[in-house]
């Protein structure tokens, strides 16, 4: 809710912004880098759609989320910063209702185009349109970023990381914040999220309200009292 990141990301959603997941994003040294992705629904891993857009003047929904990633470290070449592809959000070249198989033993022992890069036990180029299309490597941009640094892109752009190369004491740690509009549906229809090996019961799940208002009621929204969070819904 920090303002300084979401004024910036309602000046391109619109004044009703939730954000509905977080994560942090550990690098240890010897990790692999992240594949090369794009992410309009978020059911590459959970084969449920997490988000969903609705339809506008008979126009097809539209896809994504604004993603805000914080550097909590410094984030270089050697421990595996963001690489990023430009222009590379306006196509998709993945379709994520297709499966793909969770294999924890791949997990830092793949090597693809001459990096090694993985999807946390999965392989992203499962979902590729094109079997035989690969991602332009000379397209990748490097985001070298100091500690306390943000950057927003939109989920559907090209991005991937660089592995750890680095020595064990240089961690990196970076912290995804996403949002969407308060039109969209998150986790429709959806009692739980299953990925990752693991499991995640979506009962006490609220999204947050971090500017404007809720005017539509689809999601959960989580507000804070004096007992800590509550769950309200329309």
């Amino acid at each position: 809710m920090n303002p300084r990141i979401v004024d910036r990301v309602a000046s391109i959603l619109g004044p009703d912004v939730l954000c509905w997941r977080t994560e942090f994003f550990p690098k240890y040294a010897g990790d692999e880098g992240t594949d090369w992705h794009q992410a309009a629904t978020f059911a590459n891993a959970s084969k449920r759609p997490q988000i969903a857009w609705p339809a506008e003047d008979g126009e097809p929904a539209f896809g994504g989320t604004i993603t805000v990633w914080t550097a909590f470290t410094d984030s270089t070449l050697e421990n595996g910063c963001l690489q990023l592809m430009p222009g590379t959000h306006h196509h998709m070249n993945y379709d994520e209702s297709k499966p793909m198989d969770y294999r924890p033993e791949t997990l830092n022992s793949t090597v693809k185009e001459g990096v090694k890069r993985g999807f946390f036990g999965y392989d992203y180029r499962q979902l590729q349109k094109d079997p035989d299309w690969k991602p332009d490597e000379s397209q990748a941009f490097p985001l070298v970023m100091k500690r306390g640094e943000a950057v927003i892109f939109w989920s559907t752009l090209m991005h991937a990381s660089l592995p750890h190369t680095g020595s064990v004491r240089d961690y990196r740690m970076g912290f995804a914040a996403r949002y969407v509009p308060t039109k969209v549906r998150v986790y429709p229809d959806t009692g739980g999220v299953a990925e990752y090996g693991g499991e995640i019961d979506l009962s006490k799940y609220g999204a947050v309200l971090v500017s404007g208002v809720d005017d539509y009621g689809f999601n959960r929204i989580a507000t804070e009292n004096q007992r800590g969070y509550s769950f309200r819904t329309r």
